[in-house]
């Protein structure tokens, strides 16, 4: 009797020190699921920081035979978009996204020198506000007349980007170079010291290209106005 009770005892702990073990290895795996849960739900402020763009051109010619390029465009440094109303869109901006503040001026033949429109001289007049996110340059131009790529842009597509402003390595033989590929001029101008060309680059990218170049020492003119003003 006490034999039976002994080994009864015994069968009986050994049942407990298995279901101990099987509870401890259930709630191990568990909390891995929950942990492998965590790391798929991962936020923004989680993902790679290093990540660069592979860059295979390590010679003229590469292993695969391709010819690698040197890059015309060195930088995004701005973008300029089309507006009907320029005050308003400012005030929209500046209200909804804190976009600002902004410098204004008025481009006119009074101001902006030499000015092309599609390969031909052609003066036009636009306001634009001019500010800045990040490290890009942000751009409102509303024009003034009919005579722009700018009212162009308005009229057959409605507010949005009309180019974007690369920078390069040397303004004067990107010019030549562009032109050597049958590449135009959209539109082109000098404005005060600064002078900025659109490429007709549509039917190569899916935008328009422009460059711009100021002389040494020179700088913006001060603005017309600021939006908004200090006190507001």
């Amino acid at each position: 009797m006490t034999h039976q009770l002994i080994k009864s005892g015994f069968l009986v702990l050994i049942g407990v020190l298995i279901g101990w073990a099987m509870t401890t290895a259930l709630s191990g795996k568990t909390q891995k699921i929950a942990g492998s849960a965590r790391q798929v739900n991962t936020t923004p402020s989680n993902l790679p920081t290093n990540f660069e763009v592979p860059n295979w051109c390590v010679g003229e010619i590469t292993e695969t035979d391709q010819v690698c390029q040197t890059p015309v465009f060195k930088d995004i440094t701005e973008i300029i978009l089309v507006v009907e109303d320029l005050e308003a869109s400012m005030k929209k901006q500046w209200e909804l996204f804190g976009i600002g503040p902004w410098a204004i001026w008025t481009f006119s033949e009074a101001n902006v020198k030499d000015m092309v429109q599609h390969d031909q001289p052609k003066t036009f007049s636009a306001k634009i506000a001019y500010t800045k996110i990040g490290n890009v340059h942000w751009e409102l131009v509303q024009p003034l007349d009919e005579h722009s790529t700018y009212y162009e842009t308005l009229r057959d597509h409605g507010e949005g980007v009309h180019n974007i402003v690369f920078a390069v390595q040397d303004y004067d033989k990107t010019v030549k170079s562009m032109a050597s590929r049958g590449i135009g001029i959209y539109n082109s101008g000098d404005w005060q010291g600064t002078r900025f060309l659109n490429f007709a680059t549509r039917p190569h990218l899916p935008i328009i290209a422009e460059i711009f170049h100021t002389k040494p020492g020179a700088s913006f003119p001060e603005p017309e106005e600021i939006y908004p003003q200090p006190s507001e």
